[in-house]
């Protein structure tokens, strides 16, 4: 899954409302940011494989620091524990916010992932395959993400025109992303790729703060 992750941090203000945006854009892509990172230095490892999926060519044949549920679990409290030592305000329920944002990235993966997502570093794998039917998965996602932005939109309010445009300028360049993810062919450099991947969640993030400069909670 791909834009379908904004969908859960574009609706985290329904639980904190002192959390920008863009931290909730990080958190929900965290665990991506990292794997990344961990591919392009050999710490991870996926192969390129065209046509391996119908929604892309990635077989993620080893992931466990990120993408294990343990993984999962362990960056989520991690990310929950830095907002409760940075943040002025809302730290408790900031902290629970920010951690369900990156622990629902393994859920949605779950959905759309083949078999390649472990219960335990090592350990069975599950996954239940949509990205097998790229039209459906391609569904879900958009599902996902348009329900946290009419959620985004109801729980803030524009402090002016940028801030009223801007929400809709910025969930089209979110689909055009998704668009170029899925028709792009696939890079045969392995390290080139992760680091792309890490760059693109980072420049999404990024977007993010004009939404939280332009628009305040209600």
């Amino acid at each position: 899954m791909f834009v379908g992750h904004y969908g859960p941090a574009l609706a985290g203000k329904s639980i904190a409302s002192a959390v920008p945006l863009w931290v909730f854009f990080l958190a929900v892509q965290l665990v991506d940011v990292l794997w990344g990172v961990f591919v392009a230095n050999g710490i991870e490892h996926v192969r390129i494989v065209p046509g391996f999926t119908d929604a892309n060519a990635l077989d993620l044949y080893d992931m466990p620091i990120t993408h294990s549920l343990p993984g999962a679990l362990g960056w989520s409290v991690l990310a929950g524990l830095v907002w409760m030592v940075l943040a002025p305000r809302q730290k408790r329920v900031g902290a629970l916010a920010i951690g369900l944002a990156v622990f629902s990235h393994w859920l949605l993966d779950l959905i759309v992932h083949v078999p390649d997502l472990e219960l335990w570093p090592g350990g069975m794998r599950v996954g239940f395959g949509l990205w097998n039917n790229y039209p459906l998965a391609l569904a879900v996602e958009a599902g996902v993400l348009l329900a946290g932005f009419v959620l985004y939109l109801r729980l803030t309010v524009a402090k002016g025109l940028v801030g009223r445009v801007w929400p809709w300028i910025f969930v089209g360049l979110l689909a055009l992303a998704e668009y170029v993810n899925h028709t792009m062919p696939p890079s045969g450099d392995v390290a080139t790729a992760g680091y792309m991947a890490s760059a693109t969640f980072i420049l999404l993030t990024l977007l993010a703060v004009v939404c939280d400069v332009t628009r305040r909670a209600r």
